[in-house]
């Protein structure tokens, strides 16, 4: 069943927490996408289904990024090189710096494996604005899993409900509207952009 529009509550919001694959970062589906790609034109034979359990142990933090290419089979591989094919969604800067002057606090609760996300957010300066990141594999649990967003709202030490918590993909929102945080399916119809984004979070 698709997922029912929420109403915001816009005046009992501390933190904005967002996505980072699909919503900070345009590529929704980086491991298809990027990845894979990525392993073939250095050698991985892997299966699709095989790099998606090696990339999410790596998300996990069962294992560094450089046991992650040594196990994948793939030679002349590095972080750097991999994550300079991830581009910002088109608005999101702008976006992130107008929301940052009103005082709201900015995170993110992202799955990614913990050296490609420090790579991607210290290349495009997103710590400038989001001051608080929660990686999978930091905290060691991916979303879906109520865990995840348990640990958002311990470490910020703010109640779920003043969280308003952006994703792209509709089990994310559910399980985070479970959890009992606001949440934005981004990617829904008349949510797709960032300045349609703009326009459903205001009035701050």
């Amino acid at each position: 069943m698709p997922l029912v529009p929420t109403a915001l509550h816009r005046d009992a919001i501390d933190v904005v927490a967002f996505d980072a694959m699909g919503v900070l970062y345009s590529s929704a589906d980086d491991v298809g996408e990027l990845l894979v790609p990525y392993l073939r034109s250095h050698g991985c034979v892997l299966g699709r289904g095989e790099i998606a359990q090696l990339y999410e142990e790596c998300s996990l933090g069962k294992m560094p990024s450089a046991d992650f290419w040594t196990t994948a089979g793939a030679s002349g591989t590095s972080d750097e090189q991999y994550c300079r094919a991830h581009r910002l969604t088109e608005g999101v800067v702008a976006l992130l710096a107008e929301l940052d002057a009103t005082g709201v606090r900015l995170a993110c609760l992202s799955n990614d494996v913990s050296e490609w996300s420090k790579l991607l957010r210290d290349r495009f300066g997103l710590g400038e604005y989001l001051t608080d990141w929660f990686i999978s594999g930091d905290i060691g649990v991916r979303k879906p899993d109520p865990e995840a967003f348990t640990t958002l709202c311990r470490r910020l030490d703010v109640i779920p409900e003043r969280i308003l918590f952006i994703d792209d993909r509709e089990e994310n929102v559910a399980a985070a509207r479970g959890a009992g945080l606001q949440a934005l399916w981004f990617g829904a119809p008349g949510l797709s952009t960032m300045d349609e984004l703009r326009k459903e979070i205001r009035p701050w």
